[in-house]
């Protein structure tokens, strides 16, 4: 299965090939949702006034924090709301619906990217640096791991920041500024899928590898996990921080 995700801010795209969209639960794919619910053999229901609501577990492997759904059916069994919910049951994420269309009609260029992208003003979309004023720094370290080097590169269109961790788990972090392609372009990537606050990334095995605001990241590390890596990737903050 090919999955291709869109990034109009640097006029590319890039192509999956991976069954994301099958195997993580999506809280805007309906799929998902009713999968999930079948998937749990001990999900809940009650009836709540005229809503029927069913709890379940939920699956998303790149942040384990979220652990259940919360799903609501009118009198007629169509859907109204999704709530995903962490370990303290407070919500995450919410989903409302107010009309499903079972039988959508698609031009024949709906999903080509050529036409897609012709759509989006790049200017308005555009967000690239050509420098790197602060270095942004992880908020949470795997324990007996410190920052030890900090590096610096010039680069023909921008500049690189080159962090070394050491310790227990130690890791490399780089940062570097991204510029928007001259044309559209579309790039094979080897990975699954990441999501982030605001962005999607790529996570393999040892690394992972997200843009945002203007800056690409790039973790790697011989020895931490995939739990590890996305616990230190979800805590680089958007902005400045101590050592």
């Amino acid at each position: 299965m090919c999955v291709i995700v869109l990034t109009p801010s640097l006029n590319k795209s890039f192509k999956f090939q991976s069954d994301f969209p099958y195997n993580n639960s999506q809280v805007y794919l309906l799929q998902s949702i009713i999968s999930d619910l079948e998937n749990d053999d001990k999900r809940t229901f009650k009836k709540d006034d005229k809503n029927y609501v069913f709890t379940s577990n939920v699956n998303y492997p790149n942040n384990r924090n979220l652990t259940s759904q919360k799903v609501t059916f009118d009198e007629d069994l169509k859907l109204t709301e999704a709530i995903v919910l962490d370990s303290d049951d407070v919500p995450n994420m919410t989903l409302k619906v107010k009309d499903i269309d079972f039988s959508p009609n698609f031009k024949n260029n709906y999903f080509d990217l050529e036409e897609i992208m012709s759509t989006i003003n790049l200017e308005e979309e555009a967000v690239e640096t050509s420098a790197i004023d602060d270095t942004i720094y992880p908020m949470v370290l795997p324990e007996g791991t410190k920052l030890t080097n900090e590096e610096k590169v010039s680069m023909t269109d921008g500049e690189r920041v080159i962090l070394t961790f050491s310790g227990d788990k130690p890791f490399i972090l780089v940062e570097e500024t991204v510029s928007t392609m001259d044309e559209f372009t579309v790039i094979p990537t080897m990975g699954e899928p990441a999501m982030f606050m605001d962005s999607l990334g790529v996570l393999s095995d040892n690394s992972i590898n997200f843009t945002s605001g203007g800056i690409n990241y790039y973790l790697v590390s011989d020895v931490m996990n995939q739990d590890e890596l996305l616990e230190v990737a979800n805590s680089i903050n958007v902005l400045p921080t101590m050592k």
